[in-house]
């Protein structure tokens, strides 16, 4: 039985968010909102321009990015094509000469990937991908996106590994299963490893013995879209509870959400939009998140979600950035880039 984040076998750094550094690293997650790149309105090519606005404003070192929308065939050309519109790239050179993009194929023509400023040198023998319609290095099947990309990079004579995830948005036990599939890929790697990931379910780390993140579900109506968030959806009512169990494995295989643990003021990364079924609702959540391993906490010099006029009008989540100073990290390994 998986202990609970507050258990006392459970190792929980205290973290606290560092001042300001002379060299920072910049690390980003946001999900794009089937962002295609061919939009068939005006009002649709507005919104994805403004998905780029809120990139380049970021100006991100790395960024995981969520739905990349687009038949699985052409998903490396448009994260291509994202890259190119805002400064980035995603290509990896791996030792056979060969260029591939970093992303990963999801369900619902949905993809993931990863995108980073030129200068910061990739190590192709680290990338991986894992996805639930193409098999690459691993993968599963099933409805309900689920994909992830994984890449390392030399930074400050450093190898760390970034990642981004897609957790499915439909079957509480499917994200469990992932959970624990994912927290494998990602902390296979020896050293700081980050994830970026639209999560689709409440964090589980706690902060002086409660959760960080407050139940959005509890006393709220029931509705069917609520099987799968929430523990006892066979009994509707008004006392359903925030399934936490995908959190609580990354928790305590030693992936930390970095927002809680360095103590960052709460905010939601969703409940803006005016479509949403939870927005509608007044239901406002927090499922957009960076997690990381216990190293690079010490490292982080600030956390924020980027909630600003044009983020709001760009994508039903928010982005969140991570800084971090990279001489905070352990001594570095031994890698090949500079």
């Amino acid at each position: 039985m998986l202990p609970r984040p507050d258990h006392p076998d459970v190792v929980r750094p205290i973290i606290r968010v560092r001042r300001p550094c002379a060299m920072r690293l910049r690390f980003a997650t946001y999900n794009l909102l089937d962002l295609s790149l061919a939009p068939e309105s005006a009002q649709e090519g507005e919104r994805q321009r403004q998905v780029i606005q809120t990139i380049r404003a970021i100006k991100p070192d790395v960024i995981a990015v969520q739905e990349l929308k687009c038949p699985p065939g052409r998903a490396g050309r448009l994260v291509a094509e994202v890259g190119e519109r805002t400064g980035l790239t995603a290509t990896v050179q791996e030792s056979a000469g060969r260029a591939v993009h970093a992303v990963a194929v999801g369900d619902h023509t949905l993809h993931v990937a990863l995108l980073w400023r030129p200068g910061l040198t990739p190590l192709p023998e680290t990338f991986r991908t894992y996805s639930p319609a193409v098999h690459h290095h691993g993968g599963w099947r099933g409805v309900g996106y689920g994909s992830l990309v994984r890449l390392g990079f030399a930074v400050a004579g450093r190898a760390m590994t970034f990642a981004s995830y897609h957790a499915p948005a439909f079957g509480r036990h499917r994200r469990l299963d992932q959970a624990e599939t994912t927290l494998a890929a990602v902390t296979a790697s020896a050293g700081p490893v980050l994830v970026g990931s639209d999560f689709n379910a409440v964090g589980a780390a706690r902060v002086n013995g409660d959760f960080y993140d407050p139940d959005p579900y509890t006393g709220h109506l029931w509705w069917p879209d609520l099987v799968h968030q929430c523990h006892e959806p066979t009994h509707p009512g008004t006392n359903h509870r925030a399934d936490r169990r995908p959190a609580a494995v990354w928790e305590a295989g030693g992936l930390y959400d970095v927002a809680a643990h360095t103590r960052r003021p709460w905010q939601a990364t969703t409940g803006h939009w005016p479509s949403c079924p939870y927005s509608v609702r007044g239901i406002a959540r927090r499922i957009d998140m960076v997690h990381a391993t216990a190293p690079v906490l010490r490292a982080v010099s600030g956390v924020a979600v980027v909630d600003t006029p044009v983020s709001r009008a760009a994508s039903d989540h928010l982005p969140v950035v991570v800084d971090l100073d990279p001489a905070a990290l352990p001594a570095p390994t031994a890698v090949g880039g500079s």
